[in-house]
């Protein structure tokens, strides 16, 4: 009974062992390979019905075809997306060029992840503007709260004496702001958006409501490095109609994309095939393969966009399809797990038997020096005193004999006889001691 509660106490104990190994194996993988990318990520685009949004919903459907569910939440704009990635409450946003400078990142938790497309400042006007410094004291809209409209609305503004909280300056939504203006209750209102906006168009050709041509576009983009001046050729948006019915400068920030810093790296190749998708083809704007690019990315790069778009994508991500490259840590974990576990399994059963025969050795040391005792004793005594020591040797060795797994019994049986052998030695030199004792009276 006590062998067998023996054998069920070392089977437990391997088990543990066994338990805490794979444990620590798996702890160890799981840090070497990383989180796995996500499923959902959550995308902050712009007002409903803007650019911004339309763009997000394109992003959201090819990003879904691969596996990634994107959630697009609509906002102000770009400052109103830049305070929502520091914030922590989405993964990636919309955000326009010189805005990022106007928030607090000390921490660096926004990580910027292409230049999209130029995204043009038009500002409609009533009354034959032309010049910025021609709106003082006149109702405007300079774009929603929080918006990259709001901001470098409000950068021109200051830049030609005009205090953008004045009470004639109103912070409106686009489609607002768009039909104060047809309504004539605004004389100008700024709008940063790309030419596709149906807005824009709807402007133009409304009779009344003029565009304002930037004349000293150098003067404008050295005092705002974020804005690149744009050439709107007559006829550029509509031939038909002649839209615009002259040539035209703009003043353009560039559309960016950004992201939390620790946006997983398979996300963010995912978001820049996407963008590659969309953007790459070009517009009447901007070249074939300008976009995406480094070029106009005011944030400092996230890491894995930074590789992307100088050496192009993972391997990877070229090779596997992102609902597997989400299994990908669970097999690096595996295979790692594997490659440690080959050694200690090998190592084990050495281990093992490395404690045993140095458990045996012990033994045998201390009985050579009981044979040693018994072979030197000049006396009865010291034969009974290494007998002693005998077997309380044996007694020693008891509880290791008895936990001796059934491939070491030959050993138990060896140490038996062994001791057998020097325990017979002793009693034989006792017994002629006895009978020399006895001869002798």
């Amino acid at each position: 009974m006590a062998d067998k509660d023996s054998t069920r106490h070392a089977r437990r104990r391997r088990v543990w062992l066994a338990g805490l190994l794979t444990a620590v194996v798996a702890g160890v993988a799981a840090v070497i390979s990383g989180a796995p990318p996500p499923g959902t990520i959550t995308l902050a685009t712009g007002q409903p019905g803007g650019m911004y949004d339309r763009f997000g919903a394109a992003y959201a459907t090819r990003l879904q075809r691969v596996g990634l569910r994107t959630e697009v939440a609509p906002s102000n704009g770009s400052l109103d997306n830049l305070q929502r990635l520091l914030r922590g409450e989405v993964d990636a946003a919309f955000v326009q060029s010189g805005t990022y400078r106007l928030v607090s990142d000390p921490e660096g938790r926004v990580r910027g992840i292409a230049a999209l497309y130029s995204e043009p400042l038009w500002v409609f006007h009533r009354g034959g503007v032309r010049s910025l410094s021609a709106l003082a004291d006149r109702p405007i809209s300079i774009g929603p709260p929080a918006s990259g409209t709001e901001a470098v609305a409000a950068a021109l503004l200051r830049a030609h004496g005009i205090d953008p909280a004045g009470s004639k300056v109103e912070r409106l939504r686009h489609a607002e702001a768009r039909a104060r203006l047809e309504q004539g209750s605004l004389d100008a209102a700024f709008f940063v958006t790309s030419y596709s906006d149906p807005l824009v168009g709807g402007l133009l050709r409304q009779p009344g409501i003029g565009l304002l041509s930037f004349e000293r576009e150098k003067a404008y983009t050295r005092t705002f490095p974020a804005l690149t001046p744009l050439k709107l050729y007559a006829g550029m948006l509509d031939l038909q109609r002649d839209l615009p019915a002259q040539d035209m400068t703009l003043l353009a920030p560039t559309a960016l994309l950004a992201g939390r810093a620790g946006l997983h790296p398979r996300v963010v190749e995912q978001l820049l095939k996407a963008a590659q998708a969309i953007h790459g083809p070009g517009s009447l704007l901007d070249a074939p393969l300008r976009f995406p690019s480094r070029e106009a990315l005011d944030i400092p790069p996230h890491d894995a966009a930074d590789v992307y778009l100088a050496h192009g994508e993972s391997l990877l991500s070229r090779t596997l399809p992102y609902a597997l490259l989400r299994w990908t840590p669970i097999v690096h974990v595996l295979v790692i797990s594997v490659i440690l576990w080959i050694p200690l399994v090998r190592a084990l059963p050495e281990l093992g038997r490395w404690r045993i025969d140095r458990r045996f050795g012990r033994l045998y040391a201390l009985l050579g020096d009981a044979d040693r005792r018994v072979g030197a004793a000049r006396d009865a005594g010291e034969l009974k005193a290494g007998l002693a020591a005998l077997d309380r040797l044996s007694v020693e060795a008891q509880p290791l004999c008895d936990k001796m797994p059934g491939l070491r019994q030959r050993d138990v049986y060896d140490w038996r006889v062994h001791l057998a052998f020097v325990r017979s030695q002793a009693m034989a030199r006792l017994a002629a001691m006895d009978e020399g004792r006895g001869s002798g009276s």
